[in-house]
């Protein structure tokens, strides 16, 4: 009776331990989700006057980066512990958050560059 029991309990275990790693990711996916929302919002607000293709590449690189990060982040913390996909999650969005305002400080001072003017 008693090895049920302890089965039982690993079992709810494992269930609550997986159902904190989804709603953590899926918190983090958000999060990586308006880093992304915004590259493209900043986009589309600056190809109203016109932009050439390099520009394009510019001002949507960033969305492409952060949603490469987040599929590595994933990769990497697969069957690591929960403290350690937060941590990752957390280093991960910093990263994606500096390179989208890199990319925003080059286009204001490239503006010129970028629409082709």
């Amino acid at each position: 009776m008693s090895g049920n029991a302890s089965v039982d309990t690993t079992r709810h275990g494992g269930r609550v331990r997986s159902a904190l790693r989804g709603f953590l990711i899926g918190l983090g996916g958000l999060a990586y989700a308006f880093v992304i929302w915004t590259a493209v919002f900043y986009a589309v607000q600056l190809s109203v006057g016109g932009m050439s293709g390099y520009g394009w590449v510019v001002l949507l690189l960033p969305s492409v980066v952060t949603a490469a990060v987040f599929a590595v982040v994933l990769v990497l913390t697969r069957r690591r512990s929960t403290g350690a996909l937060v941590l990752v999650l957390l280093a991960g969005l910093g990263l994606s958050a500096v390179f989208l305002l890199n990319t925003f400080s080059y286009v204001i001072r490239n503006l010129a560059a970028l629409t082709g003017s």
